[in-house]
């Protein structure tokens, strides 16, 4: 379970959360000083620092809340604790938690001499509370509006990925642009099998539990651009993708991290999953959809060839099918064996496509 993809992409997310939490914060806090020109919430209190400078103040402040917040996304508010915690009470507690960081900065701000170790009742530190006025409560309003403006943001960057964030926001995305991408349609096998062996409870669990593992993409610089049933779409930039075969590497550590998991699997739903792929390389639209609703989508004859591949995995009774261009795009190393199956003609394309098998080569 513990392996060197799951740690790693443990690391890189517990490193993109902190990093963003804190530029959010450092910029949320000088923003606070700008509009409201009161920085006395912001001075070298408990003798931390040896320097009298608001700015440096704010950053050691972001640095805090930031550790705070990263840790609480990590730990206490992780996809796996969610799925078992009332999503209202959750809501409630984390929003609680953060009006409580929001008077902890004010407490420790207005009572820049105290000893905290000297705080040992709770009559004690009722002594050192802060007077409630205006500025404490404009603090409290505007750090509580951070923190849901923070949530928003971080869930709308992980809906729309890293790579199409700025230009969505910018609006560069309503005006159609064509890329050159290699997409991976990656299926769970036997899956009308599976649900109708599990209730649709259990199997819905099921697919939390692969598409958690299926994060494992991060690794490898794919990023999840939609999922479909009990399936996903991975894209690459050719960059990231060709470079150490990165979207061959990508679906291999994908099955290895459900084989290490084999045993919670088997203990929770009686089977351990498998699956399939289809892999192309191609041009293809991207743009923004909806006017209720928006979304970014990829489209364009290179997304039809490449699920039309990936249905074929059965028939050859392959894991993952590739296309001819997508091979001879690739370099060519000794982990992997290609095969080449043939021009195959597929599904409402006129003209046939090549395609290759691949398999890793067995470990003596």
């Amino acid at each position: 379970m513990f392996s060197k993809d799951k740690i790693k992409i443990w690391f890189v997310q517990s490193f993109r959360a902190l990093w963003f939490q804190l530029v959010f914060w450092a910029l949320a806090l000088l923003f606070f000083v700008f509009i409201t020109g009161n920085d006395s919430l912001f001075v070298n209190y408990l003798n931390v620092l040896s320097i009298q400078s608001v700015y440096a103040n704010i950053t050691l402040h972001s640095v805090a809340i930031a550790c705070v917040y990263a840790m609480l996304d990590m730990f206490l508010f992780s996809d796996r604790l969610m799925r078992i915690m009332p999503i209202k009470i959750v809501a409630l507690f984390r929003y609680l938690l953060s009006l409580l960081l929001a008077f902890l900065v004010v407490y420790i701000a207005d009572n820049q001499s105290l000893n905290l170790l000297k705080i040992k009742s709770y009559d004690d530190f009722l002594v050192h509370m802060p007077s409630v006025n205006l500025d404490v409560i404009r603090f409290g309003v505007y750090f509580f509006l951070a923190s849901v403006f923070n949530q928003v943001y971080l869930q709308m960057f992980k809906k729309i990925g890293r790579s199409n964030l700025l230009s969505f926001l910018m609006g560069f995305m309503n005006k159609p642009h064509e890329q050159r991408r290699i997409f991976m349609f990656i299926d769970m096998k036997s899956s009308t099998t599976i649900a109708e062996k599990l209730n649709h409870k259990k199997f819905s669990q099921l697919v939390q539990d692969v598409f958690n593992d299926l994060a494992i993409v991060d690794n490898y610089h794919g990023e999840i651009y939609q999922y479909l049933g009990d399936g996903a779409i991975v894209s690459w930039s050719l960059k990231k993708g060709l470079k150490d075969s990165n979207c061959i590497k990508a679906f291999y550590a994908v099955s290895k991290v459900v084989e290490r998991r084999a045993r919670y699997y088997k203990r929770r739903y009686g089977l351990v999953p498998a699956f399939k792929a289809g892999l192309h390389l191609g041009e293809t639209m991207v743009l923004q959809v909806g006017r209720v609703r928006r979304d970014i989508s990829y489209n364009g004859d290179t997304m039809n060839t490449t699920a039309r591949i990936e249905s074929m995995c059965n028939e050859h009774k392959a894991d993952m099918l590739i296309s001819g261009v997508l091979f001879e795009s690739l370099p060519k190393q000794s982990k992997f064996l290609y095969k080449e199956v043939g021009n195959l003609k597929l599904k409402g394309k006129a003209k046939a496509v090549q395609v290759y098998k691949v398999s890793e080569f067995a470990k003596k």
